[in-house]
């Protein structure tokens, strides 16, 4: 979503953006710069995040303020600072050969277009990014606005970058530790022997330039304790706020965050694998998962005709049925929804479409 567009509210959509920026700002404005709300128009999505950033942490009850000057934040937890640094990369300049394009999903004469997804131009500007943030928490470092036992985190946000937030999981992974492109082997006779995803430290640019793409796992960089990652733009904020949030660690960082830190979207937790060497077991804390719940039966009324239907509740998914049409629908949900609601919405929005079909067409 444009400032143009958010400023304007025109739709729905974009007046429920406009509210939810102007909370936003509630929250965050003591932390906000000299400057902020003139660059705001001008730096629209840059800003956006850092206020998000800023205000979401502030909801996840941190004591949260804004070193100046220094980091972007300064979040103090049991009497110690830990700093922050947000950043939301682009896809960079079109004329550049790293460039990551706006997808063309149609060709000329309005027929579907089949697009590749640029998985390693993606990574770059990821990589690029974070690198770019270490190389300013050095500087503050050599200026003493932090210490080497100052927990040093970068928030980076990927949603301005094409491609990426469809798969966010997928790009972190590949830009901070190394995860490379999936494999299969195949024995003589044509059957999988094995399977698994390739590792790799680094990626080479168009120029030949080579970029860190496992700077998590890297000793070089032990100064930054992790990177706490978010897909949200203006348009599409969780709820609550913070709800898309990663938070994954360096494998062996200098000053480590504590564990929990901010309980909000999800946090990746690492264990040296039994197996030895650089391997290492994945843990997810899911902090946004719901409870199961359900089956509940529940009734939704389309076209003057009251239909039966149930939903249920597991982890961050919601399952919606109507059992008269046979017909089971799958949508995510956040943690601060209610599941009712949402499946009332969404029993309303299945019924409609199946309306329009011939019964024959409805599938089971």
């Amino acid at each position: 979503m444009s400032y143009r567009n958010l400023y304007a509210a025109r739709s729905e959509r974009a007046a429920l953006a406009k509210r939810s920026c102007e909370g936003l700002w509630r929250d965050f404005r003591d932390l906000a710069d000299r400057n902020f709300r003139d660059r705001f128009p001008f730096e629209f999505h840059q800003r956006w995040f850092e206020m998000y950033v800023g205000a979401s942490l502030r909801r996840a009850g941190l004591d949260v303020s804004a070193p100046k000057p220094g980091p972007d934040f300064r979040v103090v937890v049991d009497g110690a600072p830990i700093y922050i640094e947000a950043i939301a990369p682009t896809g960079g300049d079109p004329l550049h050969p790293d460039a990551v394009h706006e997808p063309i999903w149609r060709e000329e004469d309005g027929s579907p277009r089949v697009v590749q997804v640029p998985h390693a131009k993606i990574t770059l500007r990821l990589a690029g990014a974070f690198r770019a943030k270490a190389d300013v928490f050095d500087s503050y470092l050599g200026k003493d606005l932090v210490r080497e036992r100052d927990p040093c985190i970068i928030a980076i946000n990927l949603h301005d970058i094409p491609h990426a937030w469809a798969d966010a999981q997928e790009y972190w992974f590949r830009a901070l530790y190394g995860v490379g492109d999936r494999f299969i082997g195949l024995n003589q006779t044509g059957h999988a022997t094995t399977a698994g995803r390739e590792y790799r430290e680094l990626l080479a640019r168009a120029g030949g330039a080579e970029e860190d793409v496992a700077p998590l796992l890297n000793a070089t960089r032990a100064g930054i304790s992790g990177v706490l990652g978010s897909a949200a733009d203006a348009g599409n904020v969780a709820n609550p706020a913070g709800d898309d949030f990663w938070l994954m660690p360096h494998a062996a960082p200098r000053a480590p965050f504590p564990r929990g830190l901010i309980k909000v979207g999800a946090e990746i937790v690492l264990h040296a694998s039994k197996d030895g060497g650089q391997q290492w077991d994945v843990e997810t804390v899911d902090y946004g998962a719901r409870e199961p719940q359900g089956p509940v039966a529940f009734t939704v009324e389309y076209a003057g005709t009251r239909h039966e239907a149930e939903w249920t509740v597991a982890g961050r998914n919601l399952s919606v049925r109507i059992p008269a049409y046979a017909w089971t629908s799958v949508v995510p949900i956040q943690a601060g929804d209610d599941p009712a609601t949402l499946a009332a919405e969404n029993a309303a929005g299945i019924l409609s479409v199946l309306a329009s079909r011939p019964r024959r067409a409805r599938r089971e």
